[in-house]
């Protein structure tokens, strides 16, 4: 695999992982804030009640005069009981001269401040600082070669003593090398004689640089120190490499270079000099180019990496260098890809490779926190991002090598293997009751990200969701055992990728095809199997969750406690109502579009009316919820989806049945298909009439009782339509002559059922409604039914619209005296 493709996969993998990297640091960051602020609250709030409280006592001394003291009979004060506090008066009570002559003037009362103080800005977090603290001294230890300035010296002192240093021993050591070489070329000194001069040039510098430690020239010292380990570096080199033949071998080079370094960790560790670790790691790293050689040697070479990585595992368990970590880690896998890049790595090294590739991530992931972890002391930005650094380079490899050796499915087990070593990461934690929050929200943010990039490579694209479903409850499920907010809002993040990917990827992906109705029935109904399962499993998932949230919490076995948790973000009964409203909408656009692709298989008639139906039972949900919660967002969303119902009528199914611009269905007339258009616009209607029943009575509520209105007239112009295309097509079909003056029949008596209806409810507009309907039938009677129908037909139209609109008049002269009457009663009230 090229660098370039390389590189380009540790990219991505870097831009999957900077999302929780920022929602790590984002939580923890806010967390912190929001304590301070919650503090800062409280105190002001207790310095105002004080101020006021003083302020009140202040006012009532100033208005009460003091009585003087009689001498004769003094009135000491019991001494107060340890039980007991002093009054405060005893405390701001003025004294009082020995011979007033008069009561003291009123005390001036400091006015209160109108407008509170300015909050003071957020400090940072111990988190951010500590991070900063580190860096710092890094900083500090490049420029003066210590953590700190030393007391009374000048920037100026420390930077030119320390590389001046720097640079003398730098030279000095190449002035060995350089001697080195000339004495070989000029046969000064035989080539044994030559490599002990070397060695014992370097072990006096050690000896030097060790006796002038913890002294006046300390930081000499150090130097002295750090160019014998150089001069040692060059030596066994130049034994090895620089004669023909080598005086040892190259086992006994690699050696001799690993006690070269032992020697160095010892020496860092025993005289705290970092300087000294730093040039035993550059040493060490670089021993194995300076020792190169053109064979491939995977086994030797990375054991050899591995013993120097113990030895800094080792340096970090008694040292906080974070500078000796990263070189440590950049040394590793700067060889590592030289390496394979140079020896042209191919899949049959894989485990020459694999199983020191996991050593070096375990001991890296262990060297970030070991200090922190056997000191007690809780750790930074800085762990957490090398933790992260170390999982997303090793990930990122491992996807390499793995797939180029077995496959994409087995990248699957590294990521599972990675979910559970962070897992026991979490769970050591909590028994042995760490108080870390940082480290412990990343152990557990990286054990569920594995965990759930496991799901795409082990399973098909169809069962990602489902599978992710899973894993967000069962985390739902621990985060309740342990107690843990952060735990259930990884869940909840989880879930809300599950509904992206439910909504805008497996939907489209089932049902965007047109359906084949060549295929065999038995092929078809494993297909829809497999849909339940595949949409089913998250429903289910969220309605577990739902049912997990509104229980009483359990009991935590290991509880995470809150100094290692973060705040509560969002409440338990806004998820619980997000959760209800996403499983309702998840079932019925799975029910939708099931219903729509099945039914166009199996039953095309019914398809129309069956997904009527269905809005009807959401938009029949809808107003049950509203009349329990009352809730005007409820009350918005229900007007949505009657408007989408109705939307869908019109839209979808009239054009289905091939209305015309004559207003009669194109296929003819049937009874089945009437039937079907009954149910149709029967479930619509039914529904208008019973929301507005139920809003009209709604107690105190403006909007609940409007929608109720609307509900009403939407049901009459329903019930209108469907009866004047039902007339209109039935009588084409069996009566035609006869159509032109049905119609008018029907409308006329759909009139008078308005007057009637308005009479009774005492609705002015039902009434009005109904008049014009009768202003229509008599100008459609007149100007153009008399010339359509036939002569016979013409007169049985006339007589019944005539009775009718009688019967209208006879219906307003019956209840006019009531009308009267109550206009009467409203006058006088």
């Amino acid at each position: 695999m090229p660098p370039e493709a390389f590189f380009a996969i540790i990219l991505v993998l870097g831009l999957a992982v900077l999302p929780l990297v920022l929602l790590a640091m984002l939580i923890a960051i806010k967390g912190r804030q929001e304590k301070d602020y919650q503090d800062l609250s409280r105190r002001l709030n207790r310095i105002e009640w004080n101020a006021e409280r003083t302020h009140n006592l202040l006012r009532e001394q100033a208005k009460t005069p003091r009585e003087e003291p009689r001498p004769e009979e003094p009135a000491p004060a019991p001494a107060p009981t340890p039980m007991e506090e002093e009054p405060i008066e005893a405390v701001i009570q003025p004294e009082v001269a020995p011979e007033p002559s008069a009561p003291s003037p009123p005390l001036p009362l400091a006015p209160l401040p109108s407008e509170p103080a300015a909050m003071p800005l957020a400090q940072p977090s111990r988190f951010e600082t500590a991070a900063k603290d580190t860096l710092r001294k890094i900083g500090r230890w490049i420029l003066v070669g210590e953590d700190e300035l030393p007391e009374g010296v000048s920037i100026e002192y420390a930077i030119a003593s320390n590389w001046l240093l720097r640079i003398g021993v730098l030279i000095l050591v190449m002035g060995v090398g350089f001697f080195l070489m000339y004495s070989i070329d000029k046969g000064w000194i035989d080539e044994v004689g030559q490599v002990m001069l070397g060695a014992t040039a370097g072990l006096a510098m050690l000896v030097a640089g060790t006796r002038m430690l913890g002294r006046k020239y300390h930081l000499f010292g150090q130097g002295m120190i750090g160019g014998g380990i150089a001069v040692l570096y060059l030596t066994v080199f130049a034994a090895h490499s620089q004669y023909d033949p080598s005086l040892i071998e190259n086992p006994t080079a690699f050696a001799l270079m690993i006690v070269v370094t032992c020697l160095a960790g010892w020496i860092a560790v025993r005289f705290n000099s970092l300087l000294v670790a730093v040039l035993g790691i550059l040493g060490g790293y670089g021993t194995p180019i300076m020792l190169e050689t053109n064979v491939v040697a995977y086994v030797s070479l990375y054991s050899y990496l591995l013993i120097l990585g113990v030895g800094v595992l080792g340096i970090s368990y008694k040292k906080n260098w974070h500078l000796l970590n990263y070189l440590s880690f950049i040394g590793v896998y700067s060889l590592l890809f030289t390496t394979m890049q140079r020896w042209d790595y191919e899949p049959k090294d894989f485990w020459w490779v694999m199983p020191f590739l996991v050593a070096f991530f375990i001991l890296f992931s262990t060297m970030t926190f070991l200090f922190n972890f056997v000191n007690r002391k809780k750790s930074t930005l800085l762990e957490v991002l090398g933790l992260l650094v170390n999982a997303g380079v090793f990930f990122g490899v491992c996807n390499w090598i793995v797939r180029d050796a077995y496959g994409e499915r087995w990248v699957a087990v590294v990521s599972l293997a990675l979910a559970a070593f962070y897992a026991a990461h979490v769970y050591f934690f909590l028994i042995r009751r760490m108080h870390d929050r940082e480290l412990l929200l990343s152990f557990t943010a990286l054990s569920a990200f594995f965990l759930a990039v496991t799901m795409p490579l082990l399973l098909s694209s169809q069962w990602v969701t489902a599978s992710w479903a899973i894993q967000a409850l069962v985390m739902l499920w621990i985060a309740g055992k342990l107690q843990s907010e952060f735990l259930r809002h990884v869940a909840y993040l989880l879930y809300a990728i599950v509904l992206f990917r439910f909504g805008l990827v497996d939907l489209g992906h089932q049902y965007s095809g047109a359906v084949v109705m060549e295929m065999p029935m038995r092929e078809y109904l494993w297909l829809i199997v497999e849909r339940v399962m595949t949409f089913g499993v998250p429903i289910a998932s969220l309605a577990g969750a739902g049912w997990l949230l509104r229980r009483s919490p359990p009991r935590a076995l290991l509880p995470v406690g809150k100094e290692n948790d973060v705040r509560q973000l969002v409440g338990m009964r806004e998820v619980t109502v997000g959760i209800t409203a996403a499983v309702v909408g998840m079932i019925f656009l799975a029910l939708h579009l099931e219903l729509n692709h099945s039914l166009a298989f199996f039953a095309e008639p019914l398809r129309l009316p069956l997904l009527s139906l269905l809005w009807v039972a959401l938009c029949a949900f809808l107003l049950f919820e509203y009349r329990v919660r009352r809730s005007n967002v409820l009350l918005a969303l229900l007007i949505a989806f009657v408007a989408g119902m109705v939307i869908k009528l019109f839209a979808f199914d009239l054009p289905a049945w091939h209305i015309g611009e004559d207003l009669l269905y194109g296929s003819g007339y049937s009874f089945r298909d009437g039937a079907l258009r009954l149910l149709d616009f029967g479930a619509m209607i039914a529904l208008l009439v019973f929301g507005w029943n139920l809003l009209r009575t709604t107690p105190d509520n403006f909007e609940a009782k409007t929608s109720g209105n609307l509900f009403g007239a939407a049901a009459l112009a329903l019930l209108f339509v469907f009866l004047t295309l039902e007339t209109n097509t039935f009588l084409d079909h069996y009566v035609d002559k006869l159509r032109a003056g049905g119609v008018s029949i029907l409308w006329s008596m759909f009139a008078l059922g308005l007057i009637i209806g308005g009479m009774w409810k005492d609705s002015r507009v039902v009434r009005y409604v109904g008049l014009a309907l009768f202003a229509v039938v008599a100008y459609k009677i007149l100007f153009m039914d008399l010339a359509g129908c036939d002569e016979f037909y013409r007169i049985i139209a006339c007589i019944l619209v005539g009775a009718v609109v009688l019967c209208g008049s006879f219906v307003y002269m019956k209840c006019r005296p009531a009308v009267a009457r109550n206009k009467k009663k409203e006058i006088e009230q």
